[in-house]
């Protein structure tokens, strides 16, 4: 009745009641994270992203919600096995996946990363994020001319 409402606060609230009080409710654990991404609550993303797979890890959603929360707490390790797992589970975004994910294995200086960026452009080639992310691997200057091609 709060979502209907919109009453955020008041219905945050009452899930992480109901989520304390019963360990297998994902479908409260799952609207945390909706209601934390939503407010970058990111410590609260990544504690109800890990309760929930703690019950069901075979779903996609919450390993993307804790990826994104890796990444954003700068817990760059956590975000990759996320994005990892969250790949295995065929996701609806791959293509953002595997870019995430390489942004990441780059940062941290893993040659996988040029791997992850050539399979986001096999499945958006078009995605100029991702083709800029080539170049920068590779050691050369994006711009708008290389991307335009």
């Amino acid at each position: 009745m709060q979502r209907e409402l919109s009453h955020a606060d008041a219905e945050r609230e009452t899930l992480t009641k109901l989520a304390s009080l019963d360990a297998d409710a994902t479908d409260a654990f799952l609207r945390l994270m909706e209601l934390g991404q939503s407010v970058k609550d990111w410590p609260a993303v990544m504690e109800n992203s890990e309760r929930f797979l703690a019950v069901n890890p075979l779903l996609p959603q919450p390993y993307r919600y804790r990826a994104r929360a890796g990444e954003e707490l700068g817990k760059p390790e956590a975000a990759i096995e996320s994005y990892q797992k969250l790949l295995l589970l065929d996701p609806p975004d791959p293509a953002e996946a595997h870019f995430r994910l390489a942004r990441l294995l780059h940062t941290q200086g893993n040659p996988a990363a040029k791997r992850q960026v050539l399979q986001a452009l096999d499945e958006a080639p078009r995605f100029r994020d991702a083709h800029r992310l080539l170049l920068e691997i590779n050691g050369q200057q994006p711009n708008d001319n290389q991307l335009k091609q």
